[in-house]
């Protein structure tokens, strides 16, 4: 029997087509199901079973319809962004008519509302009188504006009379997301001086050149969110309609390097189970060391920190400490460092690791680079294209703060034609930083080998330069390897 959510009427099914102008084509490719069954349906000549009824009506909500006895209405969407110093958050208000009156009057705490129209003040304070005012909001109308409590959290975190912004849209560029962060800024420290140069200067091409989005591993965050019916693999390509599966978690970041927040609704079950046993391991051998010492939590016992085994040795963090433990330990008594030898330690195949971080990359970018990237894409998930010699990882050390969860950022390059590498990745677990170039895109016309050492990407990537001691790692290697790692513990300076 079917679920009283997934009952859903013919004449239902004909509003809400109506409203979003929508032919049966159009539902059936969004709900995953053959035309002949809408259209069946709705002639009343058979119903559709519980699955397909689910699917549809999953993907006409989608769009923006609710459904009541009475048939569908559409709903209005809201959007507004939120920045302040310290974070940002996007309010999106699906709403109709019943709930029309709370949405002005929240437009109203905000600005002024005059007819159907909205002008929203972007400048606003923190002021003691707005947060009672949300209190009010969220006391009266939260039962048909349930997005009011999200609203409420973030203004209530504010110091008093702290400055934010209110925008309708998103930044269309990096640059302009920069701008408004120094605007925030700016308000909130009117006393400090502010250079002519300084970031601008450092960033200033960068932005120009390129688009960078860094999604937050602090939080739970879900890219390519659909009904599981309209989702499509960003690897594969298949669909439910093809015979993928959505049902297990899909993490952007592997779970080992301490990312158990952002997540990926749009990769099917194999792949994800393709990646977990062909690359995935490989990038977390290499960082082994790496995560010791952070003592970053994965999954499994003692609170998934690493406890890593060597034919020589041990490493190993409780959460409060590192040990190491080795059969083979120097002293140099000239300089006092101490240097550890581990000996052979977890397999890895260093291609396997450069693909690991490509598919980090190829996770979060905005999906209509995709396209761009379909060699890359074969290369990653097929093993095509396999002659294809890779450029170096450019790894260095530098003062981040000290946060065990991997990180990533992805630079998209702007310009149809150019030197510059289309993306690059940045990669962070805690101190350790990697850069590297995504490689076969059809918007790259050279093979990328030494692109870091480039003077157009030097002149670029200004603040690179900034950090010393870059080394270069080549991971082209096919063949299965042993890591051995060494640990020079040397005297800090006084």
């Amino acid at each position: 029997m079917a679920e009283i959510q997934n009952t859903l009427a013919a004449e239902q099914v004909r509003s809400a087509r109506a409203l979003l102008q929508w032919s049966q084509g159009d539902l059936a490719k969004a709900a995953g199901v053959a035309v002949s069954t809408i259209a069946d349906f709705e002639k009343g000549q058979r119903v559709p079973i519980v699955n397909n009824l689910s699917a549809m009506r999953g993907a006409l909500e989608a769009a923006g319809v609710r459904f009541s006895p009475g048939g569908a209405s559409l709903l209005q969407q809201l959007s507004l962004f939120l920045m302040s110093e310290a974070t940002g958050a996007e309010l999106q208000v699906g709403y109709t008519e019943e709930a029309f009156t709370a949405v002005g009057v929240l437009l109203s705490v905000f600005g002024k509302v005059e007819g159907e129209k909205a002008f929203i003040e972007p400048v606003q304070m923190a002021t003691a009188a707005l947060k009672q005012d949300l209190e009010r909001l969220v006391v009266k109308h939260s039962a048909t504006v349930p997005q009011l409590h999200q609203l409420k959290k973030f203004v209530y975190v504010l110091r008093d009379d702290e400055f934010f912004l209110v925008l309708p849209d998103r930044a269309d560029t990096t640059a302009e997301q920069l701008e408004r962060e120094r605007l925030v800024y700016r308000l909130n420290h009117p006393n400090e001086p502010h250079e002519p140069g300084g970031a601008r200067d450092l960033f200033g091409l960068l932005f120009t050149r390129y688009d960078m989005s860094s999604p937050r591993t602090d939080r739970p965050t879900v890219i390519g969110k659909a009904p599981r019916a309209r989702l499509k693999c960003r690897f594969c390509g298949r669909t439910a309609a093809d015979g993928a599966t959505f049902k297990s978690a899909a993490h952007a970041i592997p779970t080992a390097l301490g990312n158990d927040h952002l997540k990926l609704a749009n990769e099917c079950d194999e792949c994800n189970n393709f990646f977990g046993r062909q690359t995935e391991p490989s990038l977390v051998a290499m960082l082994d060391i790496q995560r010791a010492f952070l003592g970053t939590q994965g999954r499994g016992k003692k609170d998934g920190r690493p406890e890593l085994q060597f034919a020589e040795g041990k490493v190993f963090h409780d959460g409060q400490k590192l040990t190491v433990a080795s059969k083979e330990v120097a002293r140099d008594e000239t300089t006092g460092t101490i240097s550890v030898q581990l000996g052979k330690g977890s397999p890895m195949v260093p291609i396997a690791a450069y693909k690991a971080l490509v598919k980090i990359v190829l996770s979060v970018i905005d999906a209509r680079e995709l396209p761009h990237l379909r060699r890359t894409i074969e290369w990653l998930r097929y093993g095509r294209h396999h002659g294809q010699i890779l450029p170096t990882v450019a790894a260095s050390i530098v003062d981040f703060s000290p946060n065990p969860s991997a990180q990533i950022a992805v630079y998209r390059r702007k310009d149809e034609a150019s030197r510059l590498p289309h993306v690059i990745g940045e990669f962070r677990l805690g101190c350790f930083i990697y850069v590297f170039a995504v490689p076969l895109s059809d918007r790259d016309s050279w093979d990328l080998i030494g692109f870091f050492d480039d003077a157009l990407f030097r002149d670029t990537f200004k603040h690179y330069a900034l950090v010393a001691n870059w080394s270069q790692h080549d991971l082209n290697g096919q063949a299965k390897i042993f890591l051995a790692p060494r640990i020079n513990f040397v005297p800090r300076k006084p």
